[in-house]
Formats: C-alpha cells, structure tokens, sequence
C-alpha cells in the first residue's frame, strides 16, 4: 500500500522544482533582512530564524539543482531550467549579510568549496543540455551562470578561506589608517569610527595570538603607543572610547560572519558590479524573450504562464538582493571610512545628518542579563511535561530577565581602570583586596573555587541590600541618590555574574558540573523553604546558626557569607569587588566564546573583554608583588579556615 495518495504524488512530480526554487529565494531574503539584527539583538527566536534559514537555504538550492538536472532527462522543453539553475548557484553564493552562521564555518571552506565544484559541475550539466534544444535562453544563462560562480567564489575563497587563515589582520580592509584633525561634537562620530578602525587593527592581531595564560595583557610593543595616544586623545570625552569599542565589535563581526573582508576593497566593488551587470542582463534579456510570444512556437518553446511567473520572481528578486546589499554597504561604517581615508570626512556628517535612519544604527544590544538566586528559590515552578535536569534548564530559563546595562556603569568601569593602571592600586584595603585577588586564582587549591565565590558574594549583596532597604523604610531616612545608584550597580552586577554561572557557566573560567552546582541550588532551596519571602530569607541567612547537619558544601558558602555581611566594607568596595570579578572572567575568557557571542546580540562580558586589552588596565602591575601580596592577605577565605570555623 502507497503511504503517499496518488494526488499529492502527482502535485509533488508537477511542482517540486518550483516550490524549491521559490523556497530557496524565500531563505535568501530571510537570510537578507535578519542575519544582520543578530548584531545587535539579543533574540532567541532572530538567532533560530536565522540558523534555520541558513542551513536550509544551502540544502534546498542543492536538491533543487539535482531535480532540474533530473528533468532535463525526461524528455521536457520546459525552457526555464537553464535560467533556474545558475541563479540557484547564485543562492549557493549566500547574501552579503552573512557568509558564517558560527566561527566553525569559517573552517569549513574547503567542503564549501568541494560542493562549489559540484554544484558548478551540474550547474553546467543543466545548462549544456538545455543548449541543445533551445536557443535564446542558452545565451541568457551564461551571463547567470557568471553571476552565480563569482558569488560562490567570493564565500568560500576570498571570505570563508581568508576568514580562517588570518594570522596577521590582512583582512581588515582599507591598509592606510585615516588621520583627521576635525573638531566639534557634530565630528564625534568621524573621530569615534577612526578610532575604532585603529583599534580593530591592532585587536585583530591581538585574538590571533591570544592566552588566557597571561595575566598581563599588552598590546605588541611597537603598537602600544599608538594605542595609548590614541585612548589619551579621545578620553577627554570617556564616550568616545566607548562608542568605539562598540563600533569596534560590529567591525569585528562583520570580518567573521560577512564578506566585508572583501566588499570594501577594489576586487569587492569590480565584483559587485559584475554581478548586478549580469543580472540585470539576464533580466532585461529574459523580459524581452518572454514578450517575444510569436516566436515561441517556431522555437519548439514549451510556454507556461507558471513558469514565466516563478522566473520573473526570481529575476526580480536576484535584482531587488543586489540593490538592498548595495544599500548596506552604503550605509556601513565600512563605507564611511573609506570616505573619511579619501579625507571625506564632511560627507559622513552630511550624510548622517540628512539620513539618521540609515546610519544611526545600534552596534550591540546594550543588555545584560539578570539572575535573582534567592528569588528562583522562593518561585513556585509551573508544571511542565518535562523532567529532571530538563526541567530545571526550563525553569531558570523562565526566571532569567535583562535590563539595559545602565549608564553610570560605563564611567564607573573608566574610572576602576584608571585606578588600576596606577602604581597606588596596592594601597586599597586589605580586606576586600585580598578578596579580589582571591578571585584571579582560583586554580590554587586552598581558595573557594571561582562559582563558589560568586554565589557567596551574590548572596551577601542580596541580604545587604534587603537589609539596606528595611533600615531604611523602619527608620524613615532616605540614602543619597549616589548611594543608591551604588547599590543599583552591585545588585545588576550580582545578578549578571549569576546569570552567568546558571545560564552561559562555559563563558566563566570554572569547572563545574550540572550536578555539583543543581544540588547547591537545591539545598539553598531546601534551607529556606520555611520563609515567608526574600527579606525573611536574608534575616535567616545573616544570623542563623549553622550546624553540622546542614549539607557540607552549603555550610561551608554561607559561613563565608555570614562573615561578609558582618565585615561589610561598604557598596563602594563591593563595587570595586564586583568589577573585579567581572574583569577576571573577562581576561580569562574563551576567545572562541567571545567571537561567538558577537552574532548574538553582544554580551556585556565580551565588551569588557574588548575593553581590557586596549584600556592599559593591567600594564602597570607587578605580577610578583600581587603574588606576594596573594600569601599574605587571602587567609580570610581560605578553605582550611573555612573548615576550622564549621568545626
């Protein structure tokens, strides 16, 4: 018995070859209009669109070019297939917008370019045995088929290829760094893409040989000058610096994931040009055939209405492709260097001034993600038809929220690496230093681990804060705005570093298993279940005596917490602290992890991670003096002190 009815069979046999066509032009202008926002936008449903589309769009334009090949030998005269199949290897070739949906792609182009060889191959096929039976159509498929093999050559060789085997920044276009002397806040823009153009420079050497190793972090020495003139020359204004590493990072993402590396060159534009002559010939040349109807049957042609339609939409739609990626390119800021290196940096202001819509674009999604811990514990979790380890990925998932990073924030990190960069870093308080650097060496077995001190300081900033606010409302007193702008900043950042623990623990230097950090959430949950909200919680927490009964490893965190809370050393420090956290897992991050969060709406952690390289944060900073100062000052959190205070 045939599972399929006769009927679907046979609408299947009779259109196949166009749905597929029709779909693989579909996933281009998906691919078009969407692949670009995962720059700036933090979306789960954009970066599933967007992988979906870019995984189909290769596999339909292949099976579609294998049944056009399949039904030339059926004895057809449809005159479209040797018009379909180059313009599907004109699909093959992928938008400008995206050449690589991750950074493993990039490694992948020599199966790129093997399936170029055989795709090229039936391409040809197809258009060869349409030459024998027909005629005009033959001629219009070579100009097609030109366009359709410079697309794929430009992926896979000169973007996929070059993407994958820089090792000295040779991919960066434009050689010669633009010098301008423009003044006046209308040119902060002209001066900020500069910037960020020298400082993409220098970075992409930089990533090439990057160690995690290290815990100094400089430049190449015959660079580090320029890049100190130049973070001199802007920080008069600290949003410069700023705005350039976020149009930095969209740099960045542009060589990994576009055909920037190419577009913005003089092979780019003799290329684009090429292709959008082809098309247009293709186009006009098809038009004026179709509207030859009288010859049609003198020719032997096989005309149908459906198939003129599905080829006119292709066409048009090949064409409408070329004009938006012209647009784009026009209104990147690849672009406006090009002007200001060709010392048009006037233009760049007329042209965002007339056109705000197109050139005042975000770079990254300006959001971080929050985790509340004592809160997850406190919620009622819905039932799912889920289980076990599933269902608690789900329901932090669920729990999870982001807010924009706020302002203040910026300026508080400058002023940290200011503080850093100088020699009296080894002035502050003992306490909360030796605290810090407890987090920059958390390989040394007699210290917390590195998540085992997050979620001791998370907890301590959470009953600090509670305890903060019930002070304040029994007694009626206000905090300064300063104060509570403070206070703001621990708890966003407290609650970022958790989501980074629960929700991205592989963007944390850490080992930890699933297991180890569920049953620590679990028994948090487990300790607490009596209380009535988050405030009674933290009363618990801050005083309760812990005894031997309680599990070990939850003990052993909140005797640590206890003592924080009754040492507090002040928001000021915490901050201080927070941020320090924070940039030791920026330094100790994952290169690989950070390029990839570049095509998911950025992350607060890779700009930081872009920042600290290029801010000279850590340049001044004596590696042996930290670590003499590490054997001194880390006791208070040592792990053998831990486990003689339970005792």
């Amino acid at each position: 018995m045939d599972p399929i009815p006769t009927l679907l069979r046979i609408l299947w046999d009779m259109w196949d070859v166009r749905v597929l066509v029709l779909l693989s032009l579909a996933f281009q202008i998906i691919l078009f209009v969407f692949s670009n926002r995962r720059k700036y936008m933090s979306s789960l449903w954009i970066n599933v669109v967007v992988w979906l589309a870019y995984l189909l769009a290769d596999w339909v334009a292949i099976v579609a070019l294998s049944k056009l090949s399949d039904a030339l030998g059926d004895n057809s005269n449809n005159v479209f297939p040797a018009i379909w199949a180059p313009l599907l290897l004109l699909h093959l070739g992928g938008p400008n917008t995206i050449t690589a949906y991750s950074l493993e792609d990039n490694q992948l182009w020599l199966r790129h370019l093997m399936v170029l060889g055989v795709q090229a191959t039936v391409a040809i096929y197809v258009i060869l045995m349409s030459w024998r039976k027909y005629f005009w159509f033959s001629y219009l498929s070579l100009p097609a088929f030109v366009a359709g093999i410079i697309s794929y050559v430009e992926r896979v060789w000169w973007v996929l290829k070059l993407a994958s085997n820089d090792n000295l920044g040779d991919i960066v276009p434009f050689k010669r760094q633009a010098d301008i002397s423009l003044d006046g806040q209308e040119h902060k823009y002209v001066r900020t893409l500069v910037m960020a153009q020298k400082l993409v420079k220098q970075f992409k050497r930089y990533i090439e040989n990057y160690d995690i190793g290290r815990f100094v972090f400089k430049f190449p020495s015959n660079q580090l000058s320029t890049k100190v003139q130049w973070r001199e020359k802007f920080t008069s204004d600290d949003t410069y610096f700023w705005d350039a590493l976020e149009v930095e990072m969209g740099l960045m993402y542009d060589l990994f994931y576009t055909k920037a590396s190419i577009m913005y060159t003089n092979r780019g534009c003799v290329i684009r040009f090429l292709s959008f002559v082809c098309i247009m010939s293709v186009l006009v040349g098809s038009f004026w055939a179709i509207c030859r109807k009288e010859n049609w049957h003198r020719e032997h042609y096989n005309y149908s209405t459906i198939d003129v339609t599905i080829t006119g939409v292709l066409l048009f739609g090949a064409l409408a492709l070329e004009i938006y990626a012209i647009i784009v390119i026009l209104a990147s800021d690849w672009t406006m260097l090009w002007l200001i290196e060709h010392e048009k940096g006037e233009w760049v202001i007329q042209l965002r001034r007339k056109f705000p819509w197109l050139y005042k674009q975000k770079k990254w999604s300006k959001k971080v993600g929050q985790f509340d811990l004592l809160a997850f514990c406190f919620k009622q979790n819905k039932p799912a038809m889920l289980s076990g380890r599933l269902k608690e990925k789900f329901d932090r998932y669920m729990h999870k929220t982001h807010v924009v990073v706020p302002p203040n924030l910026y300026d508080t990190i400058l002023n940290y690496a200011y503080y850093w960069s100088r020699p009296s870093v080894m002035k502050l308080d003992e306490v909360a230093q030796a605290t810090l650097i407890s987090t920059m060496k958390v390989l040394d077995p007699h210290l917390p681990a590195f998540y085992e001190v997050i979620v001791i300081v998370h907890l301590a900033t959470e009953i600090c804060y509670h305890l903060e606010l019930n002070i304040t409302n029994q007694r009626g007193a206000n905090s300064s705005r300063h104060e509570k702008q403070i206070m703001e900043t621990c708890r966003t950042l407290s609650h970022y570093m958790m989501y980074l623990l629960l929700m991205c623990p592989w963007a944390l230097p850490i080992n930890l298993s699933y297991t180890e950090l569920g049953n620590l959430i679990h028994d948090l949950k487990m300790f607490i279940k009596d209380k009535e909200d988050v405030n009674r919680a933290c009363e618990l927490l801050k005083d309760y005596p812990i005894t031997l009964h309680d599990p070990y490893d939850l003990r052993r965190i909140l005797l640590v917490v206890q003592k924080f809370v009754r040492n507090f050393l002040g928001w000021e420090r915490l901050r201080s602290l927070w941020l320090g956290m924070l940039g030791f897992a920026a330094i100790k991050g994952d290169k690989n992890y950070h390029l990839q969060q570049l095509r998911q709406g950025g992350e607060f952690l890779t700009l930081l991670w872009f920042f600290i390289p290029q801010s000279n944060i850590l340049d001044r900073i004596d590696a042996a003096k930290v670590g003499r100062q590490i054997n001194n000052q880390v006791t208070q959190l040592t792990t053998s002190n831990i486990d003689n205070y339970v005792a």
